[in-house]
């Protein structure tokens, strides 16, 4: 089967969407809010990339190759013309080429498939799930809040997803997980990424704990 290609309305973010996420966004800029107008006349889907140089605002920015594409799940008009809308994550894409950089970027693009044939053994499976159950438990703690168990999705792809989004890493390497074709290998950099950030909040844990009860 070829792979799916379309065109696309871009907004080059300082943020990532991961498939099946959801994020709120302002729109105050007139270039994107006539691209969410125009998305919302059609089939209320645009491509939310990386910034690889530039800026939000202002003159066009040079997006990553790779993104996800994002649907218009509500908006909310206030005042001066600003939206507030929230989208959610569908499939990821690489741009083919920019077609269109006024009044807004936009792009061909091919709909990326999922290379889910190496499958992940049981016991790797099991790792993964203990070790992002106990990073969830870390954060929330952090936070000031509770779980005896975090509820995580079962499916490989989906895990893959809900663990980029949640991992608090640099955007470089939550990029390098987006663009990553295979689940297998996206869930073993996951699972490297997991300790090494369990490891830092256990850390930070220990200090506030010896400040609190003024231990040094």
């Amino acid at each position: 089967m070829s792979p799916e290609q379309r065109w696309l309305p871009l907004f080059p973010l300082n943020t990532i969407l991961f498939p099946n996420a959801s994020i709120p966004l302002q729109v105050f800029e007139e270039r994107y809010k006539t691209m969410v107008q125009h998305c919302m006349e059609s089939d209320s889907k645009f491509g939310v990339v990386l910034i690889k140089s530039g800026s939000e605002v202002g003159d066009p920015a040079e997006p990553h190759l790779v993104g996800t594409v994002a649907k218009i799940v509500q908006v909310n008009r206030v005042s001066e013309g600003r939206m507030f809308i929230s989208v959610t994550g569908e499939q990821r894409f690489n741009i083919k080429e920019i077609t269109q950089r006024t009044p807004y970027m936009a792009a061909d693009v091919e709909i990326l498939e999922e290379d889910s044939e190496q499958l992940v053994p049981p016991t790797e499976m099991e790792a993964i799930r203990q070790a992002v159950s106990s990073h969830v438990r870390l954060v929330m703690g952090l936070n000031g809040g509770w779980v005896r168990d975090a509820r995580t999705p079962t499916d490989p792809i989906n895990l893959s997803y809900f663990i980029a989004g949640t991992l608090q890493v640099s955007l470089q390497e939550k990029q390098n997980l987006l663009e990553e074709n295979s689940v297998s290998k996206r869930l073993e950099a996951e699972l490297d990424l997991l300790r090494r950030e369990s490891e830092s909040m256990k850390r930070r844990v220990a200090r506030e704990l010896r400040q609190r009860f003024g231990r040094q």
